[in-house]
């Protein structure tokens, strides 16, 4: 597995200094449009610069070039299905708004999963100067070092990251955040779902929050959480899979509280159906 690991770890670098030296520039090209300065504002979730497919190509190439028979699966290019158990699970650069308004806060994510199980994750975040590694059994490093996650075993002293993923409107999660800052210490967003997920493996937050995420935004991170000694479900506190959407990632302490919380806005509870109902009647 070490091989698969320093492939995800080379494909990860290769890809974000790349992405850091575009970063650089004054101006950054929008996929498909006209220069982008990044004194523009007003830009959708659903943004792809051309660095995000120069991104794309360069992780590709590697990986196809070391491991030919593996599937792939990447924001950009979409499915390789080659039959193969092992699939490379790739989001080029996870957090592309913060790179176009020049935000620091942006990474790369590369997982390895063997049946749809993650064995090996790297997310880098080349501006910041950091690189998550985890694999399977052996544990997580940042920067070459150890983490483990925090021991806060109280809601009310959390810290919780947050992450819109990909809802269609900010609804959904605007009343998440809301029922958790009353609760909480403090509730954030970076912007990038993969830095938030290691920010729970390395410590430094207690929890991670997301909705309708796709997989190549988390599956590293979620590795990250797991082998720092943390927890990652989805709302209803079912294990993580490659499938699921909404999920929460803790230091495991919290993670009961979290989830109790996260009831008022998972559409499979009875909480939120009956909020649901109780919104259109007062509509009426």
């Amino acid at each position: 597995m070490e091989f698969f690991t320093r492939t995800a770890m080379d494909a990860a670098l290769l890809a974000g200094n790349h992405l850091l030296r575009n970063y650089k520039r004054h101006h950054i090209e929008m996929y498909g449009s006209d220069t982008l300065s990044i004194a523009n504002r007003g830009l959708t979730k659903e943004i792809t610069s051309i660095a995000d497919h120069e991104a794309d190509k360069i992780i590709l190439d590697l990986i196809k070039d070391r491991h030919p028979d593996h599937n792939i699966l990447t924001e950009e290019t979409g499915e390789v299905d080659n039959s193969s158990p092992y699939c490379w699970v790739i989001d080029p650069l996870d957090g592309s708004s913060n790179y176009v308004n020049h935000n620091p806060f942006f990474a790369v994510s590369v997982c390895l999963a063997y049946e749809g199980k993650p064995i090996t994750g790297v997310v880098f975040a080349p501006f910041i100067e950091e690189i998550a590694v985890a694999r399977r059994g052996h544990g997580c490093t940042l920067n070459g070092r150890p983490v483990m996650v925090s021991e806060t075993a109280e809601l009310g002293k959390s810290y919780i990251v947050g992450c819109p993923g990909g809802e269609k409107t900010n609804k959904r999660f605007a009343k998440m955040s809301f029922f958790l800052n009353e609760a909480i210490k403090d509730f954030r967003k970076m912007g990038s779902a993969a830095i938030e997920a290691y920010t729970v493996a390395s410590g430094r937050v207690d929890s991670f929050v997301t909705l309708n995420i796709p997989c190549w935004d988390v599956a590293a991170g979620a590795l990250c959480v797991e082998e720092a000694g943390g927890k990652v479900t989805d709302f209803n506190g079912n294990p993580w899979t490659m499938n699921q959407t909404d999920l929460v990632m803790t230091n495991g302490l919290v993670h009961d509280q979290v989830l109790e919380r996260l009831q008022l806005v998972n559409p499979s509870s009875t909480r939120f159906i009956e909020g649901a109902a109780l919104e259109r009647e007062l509509a009426k």
